[in-house]
């Protein structure tokens, strides 16, 4: 009996300690990752000191589950956002879920998302390289040369994403 008590204590111990562990390491400082998005082109973001550069432009990650009430809440304010800004600006939407990309295409079809969205298993590798993102929406924004600026955890005001926004031109 003890010895059957021992080896379900060793288990539980072993599986607490190494059950939820991510194989996923983070990337390092010039490291480049590449995620495919939903109409099958690949964006390549590179990792700086403190942030991620992508093309010449100012990035909004935006971390999202289909599932998620005010991540579409959020679609017509990142919409308006991405429309205005387009020359200086993209958002890339970073979806947390293991669903058929014609799950996916069809979703952002539907909400009407006017911004770049992102399904691939390297999804999960960023937000490893974030921190392991565990709230939805989570939304990071970074200026052109790749330095951070800012990062927002749930729905926030068009007008404070803008904001901030303007600080990176």
């Amino acid at each position: 009996m003890i010895k059957n008590t021992a080896i379900i204590v060793l288990v539980l111990c072993f599986s607490i300690f190494f059950g939820c562990s991510s194989t996923d390491k983070p990337l390092k400082q010039n490291q480049s990752i590449t995620l495919k998005t939903t109409e099958s082109k690949t964006i390549t973001l590179k990792k700086t000191a403190d942030g991620f550069v992508y093309g010449n432009k100012s990035l909004l990650l935006v971390f999202f589950t289909t599932s998620c009430s005010p991540c579409n809440a959020q679609i017509p304010h990142l919409n308006s956002l991405q429309s205005r800004y387009e020359n200086d600006f993209d958002i890339v939407s970073v979806i947390l879920e293991n669903k058929p990309l014609e799950e996916i295409q069809s979703f952002a079809a539907d909400k009407g998302m006017d911004f770049i969205v992102t399904l691939d298993k390297n999804n999960f590798k960023l937000s490893s390289t974030l921190g392991n993102i565990t709230s939805a929406p989570y939304m990071v924004m970074y200026d052109k040369n790749g330095a951070y600026i800012t990062d927002y955890t749930g729905a926030v005001p068009e007008e404070m994403i803008e904001a901030d926004l303007k600080r990176t031109f």
